[in-house]
């Protein structure tokens, strides 16, 4: 849903839908320290990108299907909505239908997550939302319209569950208090694209010089021995295609015993120039290349 400049600022003051499975660290998209930023205002709230463009204008087809194939009619809120209790739970839902369902319309490219339609199969990160929004709203049942790859429109039924609802309190509640006390939670080190995540969080650098600990001395051997394997392992994988490849000669398919098949096509790939950016570059160095 595309939220005004008065909801985007009601939304820094606690949790919304959205946020929830990013405040848990259960948005595969997105870690509890990227949401911390955004709610201690250190960074601007998430802009979009194309993915969240084109949901936005296919919102409207979405929210008329699901009322024809319903029959219900889906009135969208106002104004974003607070817990009476829990005041850092907030939802702003993509609409309510008259007999006191929520509504929430989605597209996907693809069917990953997606069950059979009529159930509650829903990817977890939006369960959790769905989950999060039914909390705040004190409604009984959530419908879940989502349009996959542009034409597989299916319908989902999410009823809620005061058991998840409970966790989701305890987990929404930590994590705002590290929103209030200006402490950032923990990075999961392990997450995909963590590196990249480090490098957002910290983007210039201050000239200042640190000594390793103990500890940090130990992450720099795993991260040496970690190189050195994975140069091990992509030479060894190199030299096994070179033998495939040079079996085949001229050759444009390698069957296999599997049904798999090795291809050799021509591509024309077209020249490109690479704009102008900016990035941090870490590596490691001899003592006589430090300068910052």
């Amino acid at each position: 849903m595309t939220l005004t400049a008065e909801q985007y600022a009601a939304r820094a003051r606690g949790i919304g839908s959205s946020d929830a499975a990013a405040a848990l660290g259960l948005n595969p998209y997105r870690q509890p320290i990227e949401l911390w930023q955004e709610k201690s205002g250190q960074v601007a709230p998430f802009a979009g990108n194309e993915a969240t463009r084109w949901g936005q204008l296919l919102e409207p087809a979405i929210r008329q299907e699901y009322a024809e194939r319903t029959g219900r009619a889906v009135r969208l809120p106002a104004e974003t909505l607070v817990h009476p209790v829990h005041a850092f739970m907030l939802a702003h839902p993509d609409g309510v239908t008259d007999d006191r369902r929520l509504y929430e319309g989605k597209t996907a490219r693809y069917p990953d997550g997606w069950g059979e339609p009529g159930t509650d199969q829903i990817p977890q990160h939006y369960l959790i939302q769905v989950q999060h929004a039914l909390f705040v709203t004190a409604l009984p049942v959530a419908d879940v319209a989502v349009l996959i790859g542009g034409q597989d429109f299916r319908l989902y039924e999410v009823p809620a569950d005061p058991e998840l609802q409970e966790m989701l309190i305890a987990g929404e509640f930590d994590f705002w208090q590290h929103v209030v006390r200006g402490e950032p939670p923990e990075v999961d080190f392990n997450a995909t694209h963590i590196v990249d995540l480090v490098k957002k969080l910290y983007r210039g650098t201050n000239g200042q010089t640190l000594t390793a600990s103990e500890t940090l001395e130990d992450w720099r051997v795993i991260f040496e021995e970690s190189i050195e394997r994975e140069k091990n392992y992509h030479a060894a994988a190199e030299a096994a295609k070179a033998h495939l490849l040079y079996a085949m000669g001229e050759a444009a398919l390698l069957m296999f015993a599997d049904g798999r098949a090795l291809r050799r096509q021509l591509v024309n790939r077209k020249g490109y120039t690479v704009q102008a950016t900016q990035f941090v570059d870490a590596r490691f160095v001899n003592n006589k290349e430090c300068k910052t």
